[in-house]
């Protein structure tokens, strides 16, 4: 690297998100119920046993509210949306029936979004050339893929269990000043390949770690699978 991209040229305001505050929780959903369309109800209501495969988070909903007598502080209501892949089983030891349900879940947090008394105004993304925003903090969700820990039939429903990983923050845009160093200039050319296929295919170095599982004593081990659930007969 040049000496002078580590050399101070100038400081520049720029606007950006400032977290003000953040919380992380381990959340335990017991007993979720698991809604289907009506075709897959069917097979659902008709099933001996079921498995939970996976769980996605597809959707989430904030809603932000002042907490009041404390200026600063504001409750935040996140809905998570969670679908739901399952295997249905209409006697065990049957080929399972694939099915999809959704799921939803309603959590409070309390954090400090600090105050501000102004409205902001943005040309961008708005066919009226400006737009006017709220002086509400933003909230931001950071989820990890939901680990399923356990589902069972009762009187024709699905209840899972769902663990749930997350960081919850609140936001605003501030002007902030920052130092400037240079402009970031790529430090490679782009390429194009024309290799054929198989050229580009013996370019790449052979998986050998793919073929040797690491054990449990070795560093670096990630437990990427969640907990296989053995299937449930109807309670």
């Amino acid at each position: 690297m040049n000496n002078d991209q580590n050399c101070f040229k100038e400081a520049v305001c720029i606007d950006a998100m400032r977290v003000f505050d953040s919380c992380s929780s381990q959340d335990c959903l017991e007993d979720l119920a698991v809604e289907f369309c009506e075709e897959e109800q069917t097979i659902v209501s008709s099933a001996a046993a079921v498995k939970c495969r996976n769980v996605e988070v597809i959707n989430t909903v904030f809603t932000i509210d002042p907490v009041p007598f404390n200026k600063g502080f504001f409750t935040v209501e996140l809905t998570y949306t969670f679908k739901i892949n399952m295997e249905a089983y209409s006697c065990i030891g049957a080929p399972p029936h694939f099915v999809t349900g959704l799921a939803s879940f309603c959590k409070k947090v309390i954090l400090y979004g600090s105050q501000g008394n102004t409205k902001r105004f943005s040309s961008a993304d708005c066919d009226d050339n400006s737009q006017s925003m709220n002086n509400l903090p933003i909230a931001t969700a950071s989820v990890i893929e939901p680990i399923p820990l356990n589902c069972k039939l009762c009187n024709g429903c699905i209840l899972v269990t769902i663990g749930v990983f997350s960081i919850v923050q609140l936001q605003r845009s501030v002007p902030v000043m920052i130092p400037i160093y240079d402009y970031c200039i790529p430090s490679k050319e782009c390429s194009f390949s024309t290799d054929s296929p198989c050229e580009m295919f013996e370019k790449i170095d052979f998986p050998t770690g793919e073929f040797f599982p690491k054990g449990l004593d070795e560093k670096n081990v990630k437990l990427n699978s969640s907990p296989n659930l053995e299937a449930q007969s109807e309670e």
